[in-house]
């Protein structure tokens, strides 16, 4: 057979309450020289026999069947290694795609020789298939990383990563060679960021302002999250996924190919991302890592916790933190301009001297 152009992998688990609607999804698209592969992790549902109905009314779907429950991350890995084309696309069994997509990524990488990947702006469904306003999702806290990083240097890129949690890019079009060079989905919290780190070390991503990708939205708690990456039952201690997910991050760019001193920026970049100007991360990595970061609403003291944690740094004496946090509040107001320096010395005055005597007691 002719290897075509672009392969489409799709791994499911037990998916059989959305899996027409995203397979009717794909066969529909307008750029039609494409493989699909399926890859059924022991469903136990009605996902086995929907696939097979499909597949003998397309030839371009090819069906695989694993007994036992491998793990989500390994079954996204063997859709990609059983893959033939050039491009390669994964795809979840109940996210939808606009006719066009394929196409409109594909001619977005032949466009952009420097890009590695491209992608669509996302539009989030519920479980009905329901379009969710701004409200809704601003209801469930949900911003996302556009992870637009067209036109910059591997620094800017990288760095780029780490600004804002929630990431769903890999959904993209991405060259297959490249994707070959990395680890691909790796059996840990986050793994799909941590092959975007992979793939941003070698080129661009290109996001199309267009919206022609719907990602269903379904909650999950991080011990399910974890169940389904491995296919084992969450482990008893109290899980730390934002924190083992940097800790993992800086692992990445330490075994990097790249010289010591762009390392150093590297990691530089992306710890004050996590402990200071990505709010939500932070956020979440000392409310994992209490006492050990116990600076209540004070950011500058929590990012330097958060710093010396992931950096693994020996606990500091208190006289020693409070010079640091002084220098990170003041090299903060150093890029403010005047009016904004003033404010934030007002609101420091106010809080240590005024605030703080209206404030509920522990």
């Amino acid at each position: 057979m002719t290897s075509p152009s672009v392969s489409i992998g799709l791994p499911v688990r037990n998916g059989d309450e959305y899996l027409r609607t995203a397979l009717d999804s794909l066969l529909a698209q307008d750029y039609r020289d494409f493989e699909l592969n399926i890859w059924d992790n022991a469903s136990d549902d009605g996902t086995s026999q929907i696939c097979l109905e499909y597949a003998r009314a397309d030839s371009r779907i090819r069906f695989h069947r694993s007994d036992t429950n491998v793990g989500a991350a390994e079954n996204f890995n063997r859709v990609f290694r059983i893959s033939r084309g050039k491009y390669f696309m994964w795809a979840a069994h109940d996210d939808c795609w606009h006719p066009s997509y394929v196409s409109r990524c594909l001619e977005g990488l032949e466009q952009n020789h420097d890009a590695v990947l491209c992608a669509s702006t996302v539009r989030f469904i519920d479980k009905c298939g329901v379009k969710l306003d701004d409200a809704a999702l601003r209801d469930l806290t949900v911003r996302y990383n556009r992870l637009n990083t067209r036109s910059m240097s591997l620094v800017e890129r990288v760095k780029e990563l780490s600004k804002t949690i929630n990431w769903y890019a890999l959904y993209g079009l991405i060259r297959a060679d490249i994707l070959r060079q990395t680890k691909l989905v790796r059996d840990a919290y986050g793994g799909d960021v941590l092959l975007l780190m992979e793939l941003l070390f070698h080129g661009e991503t290109v996001i199309l302002a267009d919206s022609l990708f719907e990602y269903r939205l379904i909650q999950k708690t991080h011990e399910r999250h974890a169940e389904d990456i491995t296919g084992k039952s969450s482990q008893p201690e109290k899980p730390k996924p934002y924190t083992q997910l940097a800790y993992d991050l800086l692992d990445l760019i330490g075994e990097s190919a790249f010289s010591p001193s762009i390392k150093t920026i590297l990691r530089d970049d992306f710890l004050e991302n996590v402990s200071f100007a990505n709010q939500l991360w932070a956020s979440r990595i000392a409310i994992e890592n209490q006492p050990s970061v116990h600076a209540g609403d004070d950011r500058y003291l929590a990012s330097i916790q958060i710093r010396d944690l992931l950096a693994r740094v020996p606990p500091r004496a208190p006289e020693e933190l409070r010079e640091l946090r002084e220098l990170a509040f003041e090299k903060y107001l150093s890029d403010l301009s005047a009016p904004r320096r003033l404010h934030h010395r007002i609101q420091r005055v106010l809080n240590r001297h005024l605030f703080w005597r209206f404030r509920p007691k522990a």
